[in-house]
């Protein structure tokens, strides 16, 4: 058998014997095929010739399977689902319906209501498994470069040309304290407020975007504030609860210690709100990079 009658073995000619296998008529199979009787005979018997065996048994009034025959069609027709699997699958990969996404994702983000559009990303594409890899948004670059993640979900931070950024999320600014801080008591916060008291901060090399938001916020009201110890979030909290100080925090940090600390809007309009962002090279390796940031930027947080 030479090679290429391998090739047209596994593919036209295996469609032809298949149709007249599930007809068991010759003209009926042609009608399906859209072609006459004669040529697809003439095929039939070209295929028998290549294989070295009938496949048919054929008489004036019907048409069978030889036994050959029979257990050449079971595996034709598992080549054939396996071709259209491959094919739907292949297809899937190219629209990024299919594969696994690797997400970086910020500790921070990772507590915000963006988790859902997650959630809502994972129903709508049951087929792509997602891998959550929690890092600080100072990693997520390399990590980037690297392949370890496809796409990351981060605080704003520079980067070069070649990633792409985009906002999907923004929040205001709350304090957190503890439920017997002097503050607790209070229906909002103000920075005037908070300078008078031990503060919890961020480490700049670790948290650089919230370390630089707090100390902008105080530079502009012209205020110092006293910063007893530094951490980053999630641990901040523990620090909060421990009694070191209250602490600056994105608003959804509200949604985790409510039984140990009160978390109190900030007063003053001129407060930023923080924002959380996606990142990927620009060059896409992995196709379902488009839908998640485009499901991403299409999430509504509940209000």
């Amino acid at each position: 058998m030479s090679k290429s009658e391998l090739i047209f073995l596994d593919g036209r000619l295996l469609v032809l014997f298949c149709t007249v296998a599930e007809e068991l008529h010759f003209g009926r199979a042609a009608a399906r095929l859209f072609m006459t009787q004669p040529p697809l005979t003439q095929q039939i018997k070209r295929l028998e010739s290549i294989v070295g065996v009938p496949l048919f048994a054929r008489t004036t009034r019907s048409v069978k399977l030889t036994p050959a025959g029979a257990v050449m069609y079971e595996r034709a027709r598992r080549l054939a689902a396996d071709t259209q699997l491959m094919l739907r699958q292949t297809r899937q990969a190219a629209r990024g319906e299919i594969g696994t996404l690797a997400v970086g994702i910020t500790p921070s983000a990772a507590s915000s209501p963006l988790v859902s559009a997650l959630s809502h990303y994972r129903d709508a594409h049951p087929e792509v498994r997602i891998e959550l890899r929690e890092m600080n948004s100072i990693d997520m670059e390399p990590a980037l470069r690297a392949r370890q993640v496809d796409v990351a979900v981060m605080r704003p931070h520079p980067v070069p040309a070649d990633i792409e950024t985009r906002i999907v999320f923004e929040e205001p600014l709350c304090v957190a304290v503890r439920r017997d801080h002097a503050l607790a008591g209070r229906r909002q916060v103000s920075l005037k407020d908070l300078a008078a008291h031990t503060l919890v901060g961020y480490q700049q090399d670790v948290s650089p975007y919230f370390h630089a938001m707090v100390h902008r916020l105080f530079r502009h009201a012209r205020l110092k504030p006293d910063i007893g110890q530094e951490s980053v979030i999630p641990t901040l909290l523990t620090l909060v609860e421990a009694g070191v100080g209250p602490a600056i925090v994105p608003q959804s940090l509200s949604r985790l210690r409510g039984d140990s600390l009160h978390f109190l809007p900030l007063r003053g309009a001129a407060a930023p709100r923080a924002q959380i962002m996606v990142a990927a090279l620009q060059e896409l390796p992995n196709a379902a990079v488009e839908g998640f940031v485009a499901a991403l930027s299409q999430f509504r947080a509940p209000r």
